[in-house]
């Protein structure tokens, strides 16, 4: 946890800066989880795949305010990804889908307490 200094909802002040993540494999293909009250920041999405892994693919769906923004990477050479999907509002809910590869999806969040 890092403390960080900044902009918290109605005042400036000192918070937390919390690392979330969700992971996905080929044993647990879909994981899920949200951004908290003050969203999230500097998401990306990492991904791994192995040679000779056939159809690999990797989807990430960002579902907030009645709206879904899905990115996909699919017939995806082996070896190590990287993919910054920015900015995550407030409540968002957050779902990852890997098909033959590891990923997983970070994110910032500040907290205040």
């Amino acid at each position: 946890m890092l403390q960080a200094h900044g902009w918290h909802g109605q005042s400036w002040g000192t918070g937390f800066v919390l690392v979330n993540e969700v992971e996905a494999d080929p044993t647990s293909p879909g994981a899920a989880s949200f951004a908290g009250a003050g969203g999230g920041f500097g998401a990306i999405v990492e991904y791994l795949v192995d040679a000779g892994a056939a159809a690999p693919a990797v989807e990430v769906a960002i579902t907030s305010g009645g709206s879904t923004d899905d990115w996909k990477d699919s017939a995806i050479a082996p070896g190590f990804h990287i993919h910054h999907l920015g900015h995550l509002p407030p409540g968002a809910k957050i779902t990852l889908t890997a098909t033959e590869a590891m990923a997983r999806v970070r994110w910032c969040e500040t907290i205040c307490c």
